[in-house]
């Protein structure tokens, strides 16, 4: 049984300016802080999946999560459908690659997730995947299926958490911002642990079972506060028959 820790470096929660508004009476200025950001690539992904990615940016991008409120991804993208202008690209279902309108929205979704957990938001509802996707580590994708499957999260706030999404050619990037500093900065990290599971007589297994724990550290400055086990996932063997 192999045994792997590994630390996944997201931004920290540093008061870096993002932008300046003038949408306060009389033109003040506002200052908006980072408070999260993380990107995950879409180069190799076919014209379909970016498409479908963008609606989703764009339908993210400028929502505002109030003060102890909730947000939803199914919700605020809607359903993956033809009818919503989504482009049939590739959606996994279990061991197989299926496709269908809306291919893509899982990464959108997962990219989200992440920059989420780096906020500090409280997870409310997230699924894994039943395999592992190639543009997240293992423990950190979300998978979303409209009415079925939702990412939902929690501002533990007491003010707002604004959210943008921006997409170029090659990557997405989500980045959460406040109005103020919040009190403290997060790190995850993951534990991996491959599980042995008897090899079936018709089949060659190209992949172990792995077992992944998801940790998120707390800070403030440079003290650890505490770490906190926020989910366990497994991912089991893969067969090729």
């Amino acid at each position: 049984m192999r045994f792997i820790r590994k630390a996944i470096t997201i931004l920290s929660i540093i008061p870096v300016i993002l932008c300046i508004s003038t949408t306060r009476s009389l033109g003040t200025p506002t200052e908006k802080v980072v408070v999260a950001s993380f990107s995950t690539s879409i180069a190799d992904q076919e014209d379909a999946v970016k498409r479908n990615i963008l609606i989703a940016s764009r339908k993210i991008n400028g929502s505002v999560i109030a003060a102890h409120d909730n947000f939803s991804f199914n919700d605020t993208v809607g359903e993956g459908s033809a009818e919503n202008g989504y482009a049939p690209g590739r959606v996994l279902y279990r061991d197989r690659v299926a496709m269908e309108p809306g291919g893509g929205l899982c990464q959108a979704s997962s990219t989200l997730f992440n920059a989420f957990l780096m906020a500090g938001c409280l997870i409310i509802e997230r699924h894994r995947h039943f395999q592992p996707v190639s543009y997240v580590p293992l423990g950190l994708d979300a998978t979303i299926k409209y009415g079925k499957k939702d990412l939902r999260i929690k501002n533990p706030y007491s003010y707002n958490l604004m959210v943008e999404s921006r997409m170029s050619d090659s990557s997405l990037m989500i980045v959460i911002t406040a109005d103020q500093k919040p009190p403290y900065r997060y790190e995850i990290y993951t534990e991996e642990e491959e599980v042995p599971v008897p090899v079936a007589e018709d089949a060659d297994r190209i992949r172990q079972g792995i077992s992944v724990l998801v940790y998120r550290r707390r800070y403030q400055g440079e003290k650890l506060i505490d770490s906190m086990l926020l989910h366990r996932d497994y991912y089991p063997p893969v067969y090729l028959r």
